[in-house]
């Protein structure tokens, strides 16, 4: 496994693709409209997947407007979390229409993003499809500890295809403990910001060498990929989440 931790606007990538593989915009918990992000990312010729929260309208313009992965984060009724990118934007559309559209669970106060479907039957829609699945954040907070949740049910651990080893806005003794779990698993992995606001996008960054969407995505299951990235500072974590919270205390279904 290749994790390095290092500003990645100062390290040379040696001509590999470089994408940003988890965002939000303000379609589900961000803080900035995509119009942003995707200016955003541009300019700091990075390649992105917008992943909003059972929301698809952003990933489907970023599609539009530069290299994007077509991607969601998607909530089990339990609350856990899963990353799932897709090989094409019309997959995208169709698993969003099929299996999401309207299948949202009533929140009280806060906002857990939970849909109807257990996590099984998420990871087996996946198959439907070909989706890339890869697990974020997984020493979060509960009821989205992931890590707990599987060690729970390992079972599940066979349906996933990688761990986020490297999430932007967890602390860096989270990600170790990540890290170390998927090489106990022999999973392939992949990082990223979870930037929720344009100053944090591309802070962390998954790189290979690829010219498609296809190829990165196979480049990454291959494990033929690294990670480049660093954490927020505490204080500015504690503002992020602070944010989010405020942004999931509003943004009820």
């Amino acid at each position: 496994m290749n994790v390095i931790y290092e500003d990645p606007e100062k390290f040379d990538f040696n001509g590999m693709k470089v994408v940003d593989m988890h965002c939000h915009t303000t379609c589900s918990d961000g803080l900035n409209h995509v119009d942003d992000m995707i200016k955003r990312a541009k300019k700091l010729k990075i390649g992105i997947s917008i992943t909003d929260h059972n929301a698809i309208d952003a990933s489907v313009k970023a599609c539009k407007n530069l290299f994007a992965i077509p991607g969601m984060e998607i909530t089990s009724n339990s609350a856990i979390d899963y990353l799932f990118y897709f090989y094409n934007v019309n997959d995208l559309k169709e698993f969003y229409i099929k299996r999401i559209k309207g299948r949202y669970l009533k929140s009280i106060a806060f906002n857990l993003r939970r849909l109807s479907w257990s996590s099984e039957e998420l990871l087996d829609f996946a198959r439907e499809y070909g989706c890339f699945v890869s697990l974020p954040h997984p020493l979060t907070y509960r009821p989205k500890n992931s890590f707990e949740y599987m060690n729970r049910y390992p079972y599940l651990l066979k349906k996933i295809d990688a761990i986020e080893v490297l999430n932007g806005i967890m602390k860096k003794e989270s990600n170790d403990k990540a890290i170390e779990w998927c090489k106990s698993l022999k999973k392939a992995y992949t990082g990223a910001s979870d930037a929720h606001m344009t100053r944090h996008l591309g802070r962390v960054l998954t790189a290979t060498h690829a010219d498609t969407v296809e190829e990165f995505l196979d480049n990454i299951i291959k494990k033929k990929n690294i990670i480049v990235g660093t954490c927020l500072s505490k204080i500015k974590r504690m503002h992020v989440k602070f944010r989010i919270l405020g942004r999931n205390l509003t943004w009820i279904q």
